[in-house]
């Protein structure tokens, strides 16, 4: 069984992939609202390129998938940026890879483990695994819908062969 290695999420390593969502990445810091709020400013670059989509914040409920985790997709949005903001209190779990010719390099996957206060915004054309979460567990979604499209212009999908399938255990 191929396993994946939990790495911890820092800025730096996932910059090549999208943005780490809390305070302390802030570009900007100031005072506001008669100085009784502190605003962290441009953490993390939309792009909601529109093309006849529109920019929604939903909320998506995930549930915890069996153990050992089985990766055997990964899907990318190659319109817009997708941010997730954890709700409740707890830790996740995000898979990427990197692009090449258009199709995941499955040998640039990587599991990152994500705190409860912590959110990422992918960016565009990031290959990434449907949402992971080890409790159900609320996020607000940042991205780009348009319910009129025949097909989503905003998503490619690839299965892996069974072959190449990678495991997550929480327990190694």
């Amino acid at each position: 069984m191929n396993v994946l290695s939990i790495e911890t999420i820092n800025q730096k390593i996932f910059s090549p992939f999208g943005d780490i969502i809390e305070k302390t990445n802030s570009n900007k810091k100031l005072t506001i609202n008669q100085g009784t709020t502190i605003r962290h400013s441009e953490i993390s670059k939309l792009n909601l390129n529109t093309n006849n989509g529109d920019s929604y914040i939903s909320i998506f409920s995930g549930e915890p998938r069996k153990f050992p985790i089985e990766i055997k997709i990964l899907e990318k949005h190659p319109l817009a940026t997708q941010t997730f903001l954890p709700i409740q209190n707890f830790d996740w779990l995000v898979v990427v890879a990197q692009e090449e010719n258009n199709m995941p390099n499955l040998n640039t996957l990587r599991c990152f483990k994500v705190n409860s206060e912590t959110g990422v915004t992918y960016k565009t054309n990031t290959w990434h695994h449907p949402l992971l979460v080890t409790k159900n567990q609320d996020f607000w979604v940042i991205d780009r819908i348009n319910n009129f499209e025949k097909n989503n212009e905003n998503l490619e999908e690839f299965y892996f062969d069974e072959k190449d399938y990678v495991y997550i255990d929480l327990n190694v």
